[in-house]
């Protein structure tokens, strides 16, 4: 009799322990799957933060400072097509619902120009993880956990409020009637980790001065620049200078052909302001004396004898005036003066001015000249005979 007894309490035993091992085999299976599920939308949500970086230009584009309104999110389905998820992904739990995105642009009133305005951006599923049909805070708890600290839960007490995991940050919760057991993930409402890297599409601005460590910047468009640029050789196709322009070294200007250095002209240069020159400056001979021109530009006449010719009232006249002297003789009567050798466009000129004479009875003195120079002088009494006497010859070219 004893040993019946006996056999009815093991065979209790062992279905208790039976039952309960089924349970704690259960329980180990349920927190196995929390944690692939917590895991799972932590890799969406990473996916999500890669999104933002990669679309801020368009979520920028989006932005209305005067009229702000939320951000188009991407799809489950998006954040794989465009690579920042590498395997697709359900829409939603185990347990039911969708996940949900929303994505805002914060702090309010933050400014596009001034580089301040970040993406704030939230990830739930749409359903409240539940056990029995009643809420499941542990289990929520455990999904968590697993997501890690961008993820966090409403508990039973204040289920209106969202929990970052060890209480790091808190937000409204987004489920209708605000339940328990919601789970939200986000990267927190007013700070875009991502947006403080320099941005490939140029959306973000700097805020502070860069050191690029030496290397070179290649195929680079049109550079801006408020301050000093310096260096021992700056080198370009083009360049326009809204300042003055100071090197020790040397300015080079590549030509149409793409070889340095090369003559700054119209056509490669334009300087605002001061430019100073502890060289040699080759103006181009391209102006032609006496011939229309616009402004107050100065250039080499065009046959290359290096006369340099400005813009005066709108024609190309050397500098200095038309009248540019030569060279100074002292003569007498029958001797010869040479003519200057005039630059393109000079006509050679001559003028005499008496030094000394000698006058005959009738008082009459002519002086004269022969040629379009070289010239012959003549000192002439009122006879027409050549008399004794000198002449100050001085020549220059007329323009």
């Amino acid at each position: 009799m004893g040993s019946i007894i006996e056999m009815v309490v093991v065979l209790v035993a062992s279905a208790l322990l039976t039952i309960q091992g089924i349970k704690e085999d259960v329980a180990h299976r349920r927190a196995t799957l929390l944690a692939a599920e917590g895991q799972n939308e932590a890799t969406i949500n990473q996916a999500l933060a890669s999104w933002v970086t990669d679309n801020y230009a368009a979520l920028l584009a989006q932005y209305n400072p005067a009229n702000p309104q939320p951000l188009t999110p991407p799809t489950i389905d998006a954040l794989f097509t465009s690579g920042n998820l590498k395997q697709p992904h359900s829409n939603g739990p185990f347990w039911g619902g969708v996940y949900t995105i929303q994505m805002t642009m914060v702090p309010a009133n933050c400014s596009p120009s001034a580089g301040n305005c970040h993406v704030s951006y939230v990830l739930y599923p749409s359903q409240p993880i539940t056990r029995n049909g009643q809420p499941d805070v542990i289990g929520a708890s455990q999904i968590a956990q697993a997501g890690g600290a961008a993820f966090g839960f409403s508990k039973t007490q204040n289920s209106g409020t969202i929990t970052g995991l060890n209480g790091a940050w808190t937000a409204a919760n987004p489920l209708a009637g605000s339940p328990a057991a919601a789970i939200v993930a986000t990267n927190a409402n007013a700070t875009d980790g991502n947006s403080v890297y320099i941005r490939r599409d140029g959306s973000l601005t700097w805020t502070g001065s860069q050191n690029v460590n030496g290397v070179d910047l290649h195929n680079v468009g049109n550079i801006d620049a408020t301050g000093t640029i310096a260096g021992p050789m700056v080198a370009a196709s083009n360049v326009a200078v809204n300042n003055a322009v100071r090197s020790p070294a040397t300015l080079y200007v590549q030509n149409q052909n793409g070889t340095a250095p090369a003559p700054i002209d119209s056509g490669a240069a334009t300087i605002h302001g001061n430019a100073v020159v502890t060289g040699t400056m080759t103006l181009g001979n391209i102006a032609v004396a006496g011939t229309g021109c616009a402004g107050t530009g100065i250039a080499g006449n065009s046959d290359g004898s290096g006369q340099v010719l400005s813009c005066q009232f709108n024609v190309w006249l050397p500098i200095g005036g038309r009248i540019q002297g030569y060279a100074y003789y002292t003569v007498q009567s029958g001797q010869g003066v040479p003519a200057p050798v005039c630059s393109s466009g000079g006509t050679p000129q001559i003028l005499v001015n008496p030094r000394s004479i000698y006058v005959d009875t009738t008082a009459t003195v002519n002086y004269g000249f022969a040629g379009t120079g070289p010239w012959i002088v003549y000192i002439l009494d009122g006879t027409g005979t050549p008399i004794p006497g000198q002449v100050s010859a001085s020549t220059y070219c007329a323009y």
